[in-house]
């Protein structure tokens, strides 16, 4: 007849299996810094630089690149949240080239005011019409179609436009590139 091992006998394997687990565990990853530790050469203390230890706790040391953002735009409906990321080993796979037409869309000044309007609330051609900057009417349709086609503005309804609100965050991410 076959003896059941004791309850200090099972505790003892356990112990040895996790010992050895963790081991394992450790000669596969590099340590990461423990959850509120900072990784030694991040810039900066964790409370100024907090989304970016937090990054780095959420992906490793490998890191990645993230951006994330909450507002409410002023001519918008309500509060916009959106949060987009790849690790260092995703973005390895990006073409850069593939954005082109998405960034060639915002390369032009007056792209970037009938944005900036139409973020702000100003929805339809014959109100951005009224302000000389973005000429003639036909030229905005031209602008706000190239801008549409790259996916910067949607029709919200017949003839008035507005950003999508998966754009915003990233619109005013690039904004905010450009202007610091």
């Amino acid at each position: 007849m076959e003896s059941t091992p004791s309850a200090d006998d099972r505790l003892s394997a356990l112990e040895q299996r996790v010992a050895e687990l963790e081991a394992a565990a450790a000669s596969i990853a590099p340590p990461r810094p423990a959850a509120g530790e900072a990784a030694t050469d991040l810039p900066g203390d964790a409370e100024t630089f907090w989304a970016l230890h937090g990054l780095v706790d959420h992906l490793g040391e490998e890191g990645g690149v993230t951006y994330t953002g909450y507002t409410t735009p002023p001519g918008g409906s309500g509060p916009v949240a959106w949060q987009m990321g790849l690790s260092s080993a995703g973005l390895a796979q990006i073409d850069f080239a593939e954005a082109a037409g998405s960034l060639a869309a915002l390369g032009h000044p007056v792209r970037l005011q009938l944005l900036q309007a139409i973020y702000e609330g100003t929805s339809t051609v014959a109100e951005l019409g009224k302000d000389e900057r973005f000429g003639t009417s036909g030229q905005i349709y031209h602008h706000v179609h190239a801008l549409a086609g790259a996916g910067w503005l949607e029709s919200a309804r017949r003839g008035h436009w507005r950003v999508p609100a998966q754009r915003v965050v990233p619109l005013l991410t690039l904004v905010l590139i450009g202007t610091h």
